[in-house]
């Protein structure tokens, strides 16, 4: 059995080891191990600037459960997410005063992330998907706000119970292939030929229900909201950036490749709801008065757009809807960071809580209005590239699902752009704690200049990215 995949994943999980004992210095180093091996693996493997597949086997248990990682282009692209974003939450918590076990939360996290976009045997898959609910449970229901413990409990339940439908889903898969040609296999390779016959839908139905808890699709999304609200900023940015990616992943993965002939059929249905998650999101977002929960329901929206793109089975749409999963990591990230610095010096993250922060603020202002136009799809920044090629991708398909689109982008700039210049213009009321905030220092500034020059990068010159995912979603175009 080779190392490099597996390192991948064991790199973090020893870090959470150490961190026991370190604490942030062995949370910051096996942060930057991590992400240097992750960049070795991406340059490593990639030839005349196309990463290739990489397969690492391993033994065989029983029932046909078998060690198996691959890494594509899709793989490596949200392992690399993962990695960097890992590193951005050490750097920004670095001055918290946090026990050991918040840093070795994080790295336990990014272990089972990096499992989840490795493993190709679907059991390995399942158990790495189940693993990364522990130590968001715990980020979430030990250093969170005052209803943390709520929060917690209702994420993991929502997801656990989602995570059930799929296991039953994958049961059915696993055993139709048995009785079908008698040998046992997890192999998502080999199941790829499994007829199933009219069992399939169930299996399928139930693949989706497992993944769109994960997104989260209307109407699953109702433990979204709590969570992002009562974790820590960190916590929702590995919330926000990484976990909610796993849903769309198994769709490109799993149930997409294993079922074409069914997703085509249930494209109106998934579709609608993907296009509607874009208005809902963004209307529950323009009615809250709490930064933090806007911000959740942005996601909603934004991962809408991911799913119309892919649902779409173009190629314009499965790469638009692909990055756009990479930008929603960057720029939702960013927010989530300095909602947290705001909350740091004030204890407060109300839209009428602050004003005129820009003058006593301006770095924070710049960064905020920065990835505030990001987030809405500005022309130039990397949020317009993904949300164009998606609803143009759906545009091929159902016309009218883009169109519902179009008005989720619309409805973006209204709740954001007016939150905004809530904080950082308006005059400061009778309430503000505005004289509490500080502008951001040296460490700050540095986590947000990398975030916004890769929103930049991205929007600016979006060939090479684009070109790097086509490769491993070629097989899905319809």
């Amino acid at each position: 059995m080779n190392a490099p995949l597996t390192m991948l994943w064991l790199t973090p999980l020893a870090g959470a080891a150490v961190c026991a004992f370190l604490a942030r210095y062995g949370a910051l180093f096996f942060s930057m191990l991590f992400a240097g091996l992750v960049a070795g693996v991406a340059c490593g493997q990639s030839s005349g600037g196309v990463l290739s597949v990489v397969n690492e086997l391993g033994p065989v248990w029983a029932y046909g459960i078998s060690y198996r990682l691959s890494a594509d282009s899709l793989s490596i692209g949200l392992i690399a997410l993962t990695a960097f974003l890992n590193l951005i939450c050490v750097a920004a918590s670095w001055e918290l005063e946090v026990p050991a076990g918040y840093w070795a939360c994080f790295m336990a996290l990014a272990s089972a992330l990096t499992g989840v976009f490795l493993a190709r045997d679907l059991f390995f898959f399942y158990v790495f998907w189940e693993a990364t609910l522990i130590p968001m449970f715990f980020i979430i229901g030990l250093w969170g706000s005052s209803n943390r413990l709520h929060a917690a409990v209702k994420f993991f339940l929502f997801t656990f119970a989602g995570s059930v439908f799929m296991l039953l889903a994958l049961l059915a898969l696993v055993s139709a292939h048995h009785r079908i040609t008698g040998v046992w296999t997890w192999d998502l390779a080999a199941l790829d030929a499994t007829t199933l016959g009219p069992v399939a839908p169930l299996v399928f139905w139930g693949l989706i229900a497992g993944f769109a808890v994960k997104i989260p699709m209307f109407p699953l999304h109702t433990w979204l909201p709590d969570a992002h609200t009562e974790a820590p900023a960190a916590g929702s940015v590995m919330l926000a950036g990484v976990m909610l990616k796993m849903g769309v992943y198994g769709l490109l993965r799993v149930a997409l490749p294993l079922f074409p002939t069914l997703s085509f059929e249930a494209l109106p249905i998934l579709g609608g709801l993907a296009a509607f998650s874009t208005i809902y999101g963004a209307l529950c977002a323009m009615a809250q008065t709490d930064l933090k929960r806007m911000i959740a329901y942005s996601s909603i929206a934004h991962l809408g757009f991911c799913l119309l793109g892919v649902l779409s089975r173009t190629s314009q749409g499965l790469t638009g809807g692909t990055l756009q999963l990479i930008n929603h990591g960057l720029t939702t990230g960013a927010l989530f960071l300095m909602v947290g610095f705001l909350y740091e010096r004030a204890h407060k993250r109300g839209l009428s809580d602050f004003g005129d922060l820009a003058t006593r603020a301006p770095y924070l202002a710049f960064f905020f209005g920065f990835s505030t136009l990001a987030s809405i799809g500005l022309p130039g920044l990397n949020g317009f590239v993904g949300e164009f090629m998606a609803l143009s991708g759906a545009l091929s398909v159902l016309p009218i699902l883009a169109f519902a689109g179009v008005l989720g982008v619309t409805l973006a700039a209204a709740y954001a752009l007016p939150a905004f210049q809530a904080v950082f213009w308006a005059p400061a009321g009778p309430g503000s704690v505005s004289a509490k905030v500080t502008d951001l220092n040296r460490r700050e500034r540095a986590v947000l200049w990398t975030l916004s020059l890769l929103m930049l990068w991205i929007g600016l010159a979006p060939r090479p990215w684009l070109a790097y995912f086509e490769p491993a979603l070629r097989g899905l175009v319809r």
